[in-house]
């Protein structure tokens, strides 16, 4: 009788630990979305993709972003995205591909996308870590719907700024992509127009509608 109080005692302390590490995790998150909810964003970016622990490639830029718009300048490639229209020129090349993507295949083109996905459908756990000599958190989201496009994100998020250090993003079983952020400011503000191709700045390239 004891025992099986002792494993009852033990199970309920486990639970509690893991809601107030819930608790805690959307606690932190809800204070990094509302510092990178005050207008737009801009970062430098290092980003490489894996497989496994194998990587796979990588590239480096600059990204903007307001609400769910994007625009991202990398090394390969600019890319333009207005909330629905998206505009990809690669680098040495004479032509832009516009596309509408569906939403499953926007989500993972934001880093930031997790400043609302976190608030419903995802499971919260956090931990301390240090990340370039930096103490931070870990906050770990994990998908409850096995379809979901975004399995797992792992946001690496600076106790003195609260703002993100890292972001990795896992879609598939194995699949992961890390984002490395530098310089990043909140508050700014575009016009429309900075996240759509305009055609008149590059006379010279073809568009290929694909949609």
């Amino acid at each position: 009788m004891k025992t099986k109080v002792f494993l009852i005692v033990l199970l309920a302390m486990g639970l509690y630990a893991g809601n107030a590490s819930a608790q805690t995790a959307r606690n932190i998150l809800d204070k990094t979305s509302a510092k990178l909810n005050k207008g737009g964003i801009q970062a430098d970016f290092e980003l490489t993709t894996f497989k496994g622990t194998s990587q796979q490639g990588g590239t480096s830029g600059s990204i903007n972003v307001q609400g769910n718009k994007l625009r991202i300048e990398a090394q390969e490639m600019t890319l333009w995205y207005d909330g629905k229209t998206q505009w990809t020129l690669m680098k040495g090349t004479n032509e832009v591909n516009i596309s509408t993507p569906e939403e499953e295949e926007s989500q993972p083109m934001n880093p930031y996308v997790f400043v609302n996905l976190y608030k419903k459908g995802y499971h919260l756990s956090m931990k301390d870590a240090t990340y370039q000599g930096t103490v931070c958190h870990e906050v770990r989201m994990l998908a409850q719907n096995a379809q979901a496009p975004i399995q797992e994100m792992l946001i690496t998020i600076s106790k003195t700024t609260l703002l993100p250090q890292s972001i990795r993003i896992r879609q598939g079983k194995n699949g992961w992509t890390r984002i490395r952020v530098s310089r990043l400011s909140t508050g700014k503000h575009w016009k429309e127009g900075h996240f759509r191709f305009n055609e008149q700045e590059h006379p010279d390239i073809e568009v290929i509608d694909l949609r």
